[in-house]
């Protein structure tokens, strides 16, 4: 299952700094590795993955894991195109014919992956489910929407996304099980945005703006929406802002239906963001653990599925900020938020999965201003207070 992030302004602000990985590389000395059995071992820093040649039109904020499956199975992009890594082997997904892009977003606990694949000539998309090894993917819903990119799976090979229609749905064997409604109490001008997250039991999480200019002058709002896995109708989370420019959003949902996101305030002079949680029986706006220090704004992207554990990156933004690195963070569920290593000082890290298996995956830069997949093994035990806070 998903337990990634979509690293909102975290991944746009990378598409700008970034180099995208060159051809495979070696592992960095001392980081861990995948035995034959595919234990992984501990050893600090994050173990750089292969990747594909860069992709010369772009496409980095998509690049490296996406989520982590089992027996050292990880999914995600690489040259702009979908991959998955058993332990170090990188693997290509084959493309259906015409399409040139695309990324796994998802992948249970049965190696079962889910993402979207694109065709530049001509804006199309389709989501896809996949296995390791099979010969061709399952292509459904195609269109001409890019509202497939945030897409999930669960064990039971329930697939949630928002259609190239626009509607929310959950699929399963390619067909259309359900309709994902917005919450009965849904004021005018009000759409699902996003389906970020599905878990064990089939709880699915998304998002909803509402934008309306009634006879009370012009309302916008953002709040993450929550289906029941007993079909019941949609609710609304409760959030502490419901105001213009501000965002609440759900990034991912674990089997007990903690949910983790971000409250952020777009305004490039003063930006906030905090991480965030809210936890059943969802009666208050959820909280946030605070900030990693030294930074000034934070996003939790993903969360395991029985361990509590969330994962996400902190930043600092606005036109009179220090110029600082993004920087991967990891929260055990209680005191503070934690840092996790980069390949290099000074340089950007992404955390965008976390396994209950204490493996975490995103994107990480090294020294020459290549971005590189990387998975963190035995992340809590690399997690650190950063000096001089």
């Amino acid at each position: 299952m998903k337990r990634t992030l979509a690293v909102c302004a975290a991944a746009a602000a990378l598409a700008g700094l970034l180099t995208a990985a060159g051809p495979a590389v070696a592992q960095t000395p001392g980081t861990a590795s995948d035995s034959a059995s595919g234990a992984a071992l501990c050893a600090p820093g994050p173990t750089v993955l292969p990747s594909l040649p860069p992709d010369a039109r772009g496409g980095i904020s998509t690049e490296g894991v996406h989520d982590l499956g089992p027996r050292g199975l990880a999914v995600g992009a690489s040259g702009g195109l979908p991959v998955y890594w058993r332990g170090e082997r990188l693997h290509r997904v084959p493309l259906p014919e015409g399409y040139d892009e695309g990324a796994v977003r998802a992948v249970n606990r049965h190696g079962l992956m889910a993402g979207w694949v694109g065709r530049r000539s001509d804006g199309s998309t389709a989501l896809f489910s996949y296995r390791p090894g099979a010969a061709s993917v399952r292509l459904f819903s195609v269109g001409v929407a890019r509202a497939a990119s945030d897409v999930d799976v669960d064990d039971a090979g329930r697939i949630a996304a928002v259609d190239t229609d626009g509607t929310a749905k959950v699929w399963r064997d390619g067909k259309v099980t359900r309709i994902l409604a917005l919450p009965p109490d849904a004021g005018p001008g009000t759409v699902v945005t996003r389906v970020t997250g599905v878990n064990a039991r089939g709880d699915v999480i998304g998002a909803a703006e509402q934008s309306y200019d009634g006879p009370d002058g012009f309302t916008w709002s953002s709040f993450p929406v929550l289906w029941p896995a007993d079909g019941g109708p949609a609710r609304a989370l409760p959030v502490a802002r419901a105001e213009y420019l501000v965002h609440n959003l759900a990034e991912g949902i674990d089997d007990a239906g903690r949910v983790v996101g971000s409250v952020s305030v777009s305004d490039r002079f003063d930006p906030e963001g905090e991480p965030w949680t809210w936890t059943p029986p969802y009666q208050d706006h959820g909280s946030s653990p605070g900030v990693l220090a030294g930074r000034e704004e934070g996003e939790f992207g993903a969360i395991s599925p029985t361990t509590g554990v969330a994962v996400g990156t902190a930043m600092t933004h606005g036109e009179d900020a220090p110029v600082l690195p993004y920087q991967a963070q990891l929260w055990p569920g209680h005191g503070p938020v934690l840092a996790l290593p980069s390949l290099a000082a000074d340089r950007d890290a992404t955390a965008r999965a976390v396994s209950d298996d204490d493996r975490v995956g995103g994107v990480a830069v090294d020294a020459s201003w290549v971005a590189h997949p990387v998975i963190w093994h035995c992340a809590s035990r690399q997690a650190y207070v950063p000096q001089g806070s």
